[in-house]
């Protein structure tokens, strides 16, 4: 194999593997909220790459260097004895491990390096397959490229912020979204099915051959943090009146603000 084969080889691997760690890492320790995922996965990604790269480039495509002087591929057979010893020159990678002074870590670290060796190695022998029958097989290096920008784009929709409504019912503390809950509540639920729990819904129902329409409507009162208005509207549509009643509510406590008929 060629040297362009190898350092091929070395970009995919570093690349891929490097992407996929940094997914798994920003996942599995549950880094960051939603929409920070795709940006901790690209840091994450560029982390370890940044590690790996002397240990591919350097070291990794040094000793396979030194293999593919000593076993030529003209034979099928010999296949696997390249990979195989790719395997045994990753190992070597435990010393990384040396500091912990741990015999799992060492063991781990052997091992996550036989293994890159061994990515390495057929990554390099499908490169080189896929090369043999025109330039058209390099395109595969493009792929790690299409991969970042493919995160970069799920981080970026990630980022967009959320509507007017949907910030302020995920916003901490006594949130809208309990202040219209606790409220309906304590109003009743079984007063004719109650208002809607949530705005900008509107409720219909039939009373005495009347129709009415309710809704709940919910504002900040100025200068209060965490201290709401929250309406109960009624609306007769067959008389065209409206019935509304308004409680001031903070944090489990709520007073009838006023009562007003339009």
């Amino acid at each position: 194999m060629s040297m362009k084969h190898k350092f091929g080889a070395g970009f995919l691997l570093v690349s891929m593997f490097s992407l996929c760690m940094g997914f798994y890492f920003s996942d599995f320790f549950g880094i960051g909220t939603a929409n920070q995922l795709g940006n901790i996965w690209m840091s994450g990604s560029f982390v370890f790459a940044l590690y790996m790269s002397p240990f591919i480039f350097i070291y990794g495509i040094l000793i396979s260097w030194l293999i593919s002087r000593k076993v030529q591929l003209v034979e099928t057979e010999r296949t696997g004895l390249y990979i195989a010893l790719h395997g045994l020159g990753g190992l070597p990678f435990a010393v990384l491990s040396l500091s912990s002074q741990s015999t799992a870590a060492f063991l781990f670290t052997a091992g996550l390096g036989a293994l890159l060796a061994i990515l390495f190695a057929l990554l390099e022998l499908g490169l080189g397959y896929m090369t043999r029958k025109g330039r058209i097989g390099w395109l595969v290096l493009y792929i790690p490229f299409l991969a970042y920008l493919a995160v970069y784009i799920i981080g970026q929709v990630q980022s967009v912020p959320p509507s007017v409504d949907e910030a302020a019912y995920d916003e901490p503390g006594y949130s809208r979204k309990e202040a219209v809950e606790f409220v309906t509540q304590q109003h009743g639920q079984g007063e004719n099915g109650g208002f809607p729990a949530e705005t900008g819904k509107v409720e219909h129902w039939e009373l005495f051959g009347e129709h009415f329409a309710r809704e709940t409507i919910i504002e900040n009162v100025p200068g209060e943090k965490e201290t709401y208005y929250v309406t109960l509207m009624e609306e007769n549509l067959d008389r065209q009146e409206v019935y509304k009643t308004t409680y001031l509510t903070k944090e489990d406590q709520m007073t009838l603000h006023n009562r007003v008929t339009e």
